[in-house]
């Protein structure tokens, strides 16, 4: 299939120049295009910038600042007494990783203290959050 595009190819070629030879080639007064005169260079105009001649556009005050929380309140007793307890916790477990208490009774006990002043604190957390009236961040 492809030798008969080929062929037909190659006859169409030799009809359109089978009246052409070498001296009628050579009569064609071809004539070299007319130079193309080179482009102007751009007009750029520069103009001397600082960031003080920047001026800002116009202010759009409509942000409105949300309510100021109310003050933060001291801890309960629980509280603090969570708090004494994971220090303790890790006062006594540091004891026995520098071999300043024995590692018998003071391990069970500092981590059992540990453990006791972290489930404190978490059960304190507040069981609901205020959201907000919107659900959140949207895509």
């Amino acid at each position: 299939m492809t030798d008969n595009i080929d062929d037909e190819f190659r006859q169409i070629v030799a009809s359109q120049l089978a009246d052409l030879d070498e001296e009628s080639i050579d009569d064609f007064d071809v004539e070299p295009p007319p130079p193309v005169p080179p482009l102007p260079p751009p007009r750029v105009s520069y103009e001397l910038t600082s960031p003080r001649s920047w001026s800002p556009g116009p202010e759009i005050d409509d942000f409105v600042p949300p309510p100021p929380l109310p003050p933060a309140k001291s801890p309960s007793a629980v509280a603090w007494a969570g708090i004494s307890s994971i220090a303790a916790g890790v006062i006594l477990l540091g004891g026995v990783i520098l071999g300043w208490l024995a590692a018998s009774w003071a391990t069970p006990v500092g981590f059992i203290v540990l453990c006791s002043g972290i489930l404190v604190l978490f059960t304190r957390l507040p069981k609901d959050r205020d959201a907000g009236p919107d659900n959140g961040a949207r895509v």
